[in-house]
C-alpha cells in the first residue's frame, strides 16, 4: 500500500450533501479526512464509546470538524461499473483501501487492537448487508468510514463489495486463531502508524 497522494480528495467527486457540508469551514483536499471516534468523555480513562447513531457523522482532518448525515450506504452507490479481480490492492482503489485501513488503526488506537475475526465479520456484514443491524460501536464506526469513502469517491455497489471482499480475505489470511491481531499489526507496519 502506498502513502496518500499529495491531493487525496477531489471535491468534484463528493456527493452533493457532503460537498455542501465541507463548505464551512472550507475543506483542504490535500489533508486526510477521517471519521471522528465518538467517545462519551475524552478525559475519562478508559475511553467509553459514545453510542451515537451511526448515521450522524463527524469528520475531521485534525484541524477542523464537519458534520454530515446519511441514512444509507446503498444510497451512496454510484454507477454500475464492474471491478477487476482484486488479487492485491489495485491502484484504482488505493484511496478506498487506505481510508478503511486507517480507520481500523484509528479505532484500535482508542479502544485496543481489533481482532482479525472481528474485522472479518464487520467487513463481511458491510459487504453483504451494508445497512444491516449494528454489530456494535466498531461496526458503526466502520460503517461511517464506508460512508466517507462512498461519499467522496464514485463507487458502484459491485466495486464496494469487491473492496470489502478483498479486505475479508486479508483478515482471513492473517487470522491465526482466537485473539489474533495480525491484521492490525500488519496495517501498523505497512502504514507506519
Amino acid at each position: 500500500m502506498n502513502k496518500p497522494p499529495e491531493s487525496f480528495f477531489d471535491l468534484d467527486d463528493f456527493v452533493p450533501g457532503l460537498r455542501q457540508a465541507f463548505e464551512h469551514p472550507r475543506f483542504d483536499p490535500s489533508r486526510l479526512l477521517r471519521a471522528a471516534v465518538p467517545v462519551k468523555d475524552p478525559e475519562q480513562k478508559p475511553l467509553v464509546p459514545a453510542g451515537s447513531p451511526r448515521t450522524s457523522m463527524k469528520f475531521t482532518d485534525g484541524k477542523s470538524a464537519w458534520s454530515w448525515e446519511t441514512d444509507s450506504l446503498r444510497a451512496l452507490f454510484r454507477g454500475d461499473k464492474q471491478p477487476p479481480h482484486l488479487g492485491d490492492y489495485p491502484n484504482a482503489y488505493t484511496k478506498s483501501f487506505t481510508l478503511l485501513d486507517l480507520h481500523v488503526l484509528e479505532i484500535s488506537q482508542f479502544f485496543g487492537d481489533r481482532k482479525d475475526a472481528e474485522m472479518l465479520e464487520i467487513y463481511s456484514v458491510l459487504r453483504r448487508r451494508p445497512d444491516g443491524k449494528s454489530l456494535g460501536f466498531v461496526h458503526d464506526y466502520m460503517w461511517q468510514a464506508a460512508a466517507l469513502i462512498l461519499g467522496t469517491q464514485p463507487l458502484s455497489q459491485a466495486e464496494f463489495e469487491a473492496i470489502l471482499a478483498r479486505l475479508e480475505r486479508s483478515c482471513r489470511t492473517f487470522d491465526m486463531g482466537h485473539g489474533s491481531h495480525n491484521y492490525v499489526d500488519t496495517l501498523r507496519t505497512t502504514l507506519g502508524r
